[in-house]
């Protein structure tokens, strides 16, 4: 428990550093102070130079692709919270636990399924957009990419059994959920 913790604590202190990082894109231009964050040189878009429109689409097929996703786990959580600390009935409680399951079984699969396409959409909105003024969307990332492929290590038990409870701890973090939301979060407001 206290390896969690300890984890979950040097990610927020990374998120902390990240928006350090993130004043460097606050510098004036040239041309004089333009109301944004960020120049227009510092944009690299390596593949598609004039394509900023698809580039948009992906990173916004992303974030809303990320929201059903995780849908399941968000619904299973509230349940669990409504059931561990409302003061409801016996048969109620039980009425929402047969709930819980039956959504589980029904949508778990998007959350086993969808996440991992949904990091080749954003490792793709990365590669298209990266942003030179900041490092916040990267650290968001390399978060995010941690804990899909934990998931994916999880789920396929594509890991040893001594490193498995290790790696679902680590997974349903919710401290490491919140810090990778801020960061991205934190990134793209810098970023747009």
């Amino acid at each position: 428990m206290h390896k969690i913790i300890l984890l979950s604590l040097i990610a927020i202190c990374i998120a902390g550093f990240g928006s350090l990082f993130a004043t460097t894109g606050m510098a004036d231009d040239e041309h004089g102070f333009r109301r944004h964050f960020e120049r227009e040189d510092q944009h690299s878009i390596p593949f598609l130079e004039s394509d900023n429109e698809g580039n948009e689409t992906a990173g916004q097929m992303a974030a809303w692709l990320l929201l059903v996703a995780n849908l399941p786990v968000a619904l299973s959580l509230l349940i669990k919270g409504t059931n561990r600390f409302a003061p409801l009935p016996t048969e109620l409680k039980n009425a929402l636990k047969k709930l819980n399951r039956t959504q589980k079984n029904a949508l778990m699969w998007l959350h086993f399924y969808l996440n991992p396409a949904i990091l080749g959409i954003a490792l793709w909105h990365w590669l298209s957009s990266r942003c030179k003024s900041t490092a916040l969307p990267e650290l968001g990332l390399i978060v995010m990419v941690t804990v899909v492929v934990l998931g994916l290590l999880i789920k396929f038990k594509l890991c040893p059994k001594a490193i498995r409870k290790y790696a679902y701890q680590i997974h349903t973090q919710p401290v490491i959920f919140l810090a990778m939301f801020l960061v991205l979060t934190v990134g793209h407001l810098i970023v747009d």
